[in-house]
């Protein structure tokens, strides 16, 4: 290696300047313990840049190593030449990647047909984690990629859609296609392919950033004829982020938005009923305030812990409003999965917008396109209570109310 290839070299033997001549005074050189000592700094500089340079290398993850298999169809095996894990309904996990900020790259095969493939990032828990997702067979559609925060082991995909949520993606079946995720602190990007840029560029991450496991799962949904649900390999991870993340695009507030609601405990009803009154002992129960997030959407999951061993809860989400005079007011409205709407306690408006995979075909997406409603307040105080269920796929609401004179909110 020359002097120039390598900067150690270079220090030692460039001539080292009188320190007294850079201040005007007599030339004097430097003693040898003082060189000496200036020699030894530099090499240390420069094994620690080294030490540092390999702590960004990527760092495999051998599914031998550490790993846990959960699941009768998780398997490690050697299939196209690679040592691959296999999931059909399955479940991967290793808690001690200890993955905060930076890049896991991997490759996946997927079979083309109705499953779903999951890297699950930051794992504080089994039941806690930021959850990125491949739909193989929506290959190309406006939904092949999901971001779904999960809390209390519940993914909150129908409050995520759209730009930060979905993102359309080319999966070709029984090919191994690389996938890189890089995270930031509270931002997100995956990469299929050779992409340069981010397919899912997420700019607001649900879940606050700390360090973690990684997990891997698969999913095959009843009456699916996918053999598997995915094949991984060569996963590594590394803390370098090597991505320059975008300024996130400046949204504006809709004006009107519901920003705060009061949520009760859930309520002990029989599972898949609709509310239809409300219960005396919980409309004047412990309440709550809980604040949306900066789109609207109040992740109920992330502050509601259902019941145990309950499928489908109930909560009661209220605002209250006042009007200088008798009016009617508008109120779009969004929910998950379920909703009645009650006007000063009485039954106003309900609508069951849950998930439906045929007869009929329904995604039950939260959107303030989902209901708009004329109140007709009274002049003085009046409250909307919401009772909203959910079964899965995310438990929230969001709401707006056009601006209107002589009508305003009355802080929970």
């Amino acid at each position: 290696m020359t002097t120039s290839e390598n900067p150690a070299s270079a220090f030692f033997e460039r001539p080292i300047p009188s320190a007294a001549s850079s201040l005007g005074g007599p030339h004097r050189r430097l003693s040898a313990s003082a060189a000496a000592a200036g020699a030894a700094l530099a090499l240390a500089l420069v094994f620690a840049a080294g030490d540092a340079a390999a702590a960004q290398q990527p760092r495999a993850l051998p599914f031998d190593q550490g790993w846990r298999l959960l699941g009768d169809a998780a398997a490690v095996e050697v299939h196209d030449g690679r040592r691959a894990l296999r999931l059909g309904n399955g479940r991967a996990i290793l808690q001690e990647a200890d993955f905060g900020d930076g890049t896991i790259e991997l490759e996946v095969q997927v079979s083309g047909l109705r499953s779903f493939v999951f890297v699950q990032l930051r794992l504080e828990s089994p039941e806690e984690y930021e959850d990125f997702y491949l739909r193989p067979h929506k290959s190309t559609l406006p939904d092949a990629l999901q971001y779904s925060p999960v809390f209390r082991d519940e993914g909150s995909w129908q409050l995520f859609h759209g730009p930060g949520g979905t993102a359309p993606a080319a999966l070709p079946a029984n090919e191994w296609v690389r996938l890189r995720i890089v995270l930031e602190g509270r931002r997100a990007a995956l990469f299929v392919g050779d992409a340069q840029e981010p397919q899912l560029l997420v700019h607001r991450l649900a879940r606050p950033p700390r360090r973690g496991g990684i997990g891997l799962r698969g999913f095959l949904p009843a009456g699916t004829a996918a053999p598997f649900a995915a094949r991984f390999a060569n996963v590594r991870i590394s803390p370098s982020v090597g991505y320059d993340f975008p300024p996130a695009p400046i949204a504006e507030t809709p004006r009107g938005l519901l920003t705060r609601w009061s949520v009760s405990p859930p309520l002990d009803e029989p599972e898949g009923a609709a509310v239809l009154a409300l219960p005396e002992s919980l409309a004047q129960g412990p309440w709550r305030t809980i604040e949306a997030e900066p789109n609207g959407v109040v992740l109920l999951g992330r502050h509601v812990e259902r019941p145990e061993g309950s499928s489908s809860s109930t909560v009661l989400a209220r605002v209250r409003l006042r009007a200088g005079a008798d009016t009617v007011q508008r109120l779009d409205l969004g929910w998950s999965d379920a909703v009645t709407v009650f006007l000063n306690g009485a039954p106003f408006f309900h609508r069951d917008d849950s998930y439906s995979y045929d007869q009929p075909r329904r995604d039950g997406l939260i959107g303030l396109d989902q209901g708009t409603f004329f109140l007709p307040l009274r002049r003085g105080d009046n409250e909307v209570i919401l009772a909203l269920s959910d079964r899965f796929g995310g438990w929230g609401v969001m709401g707006r109310l056009e601006p209107a004179g002589g009508v305003e909110i009355v802080e929970p």
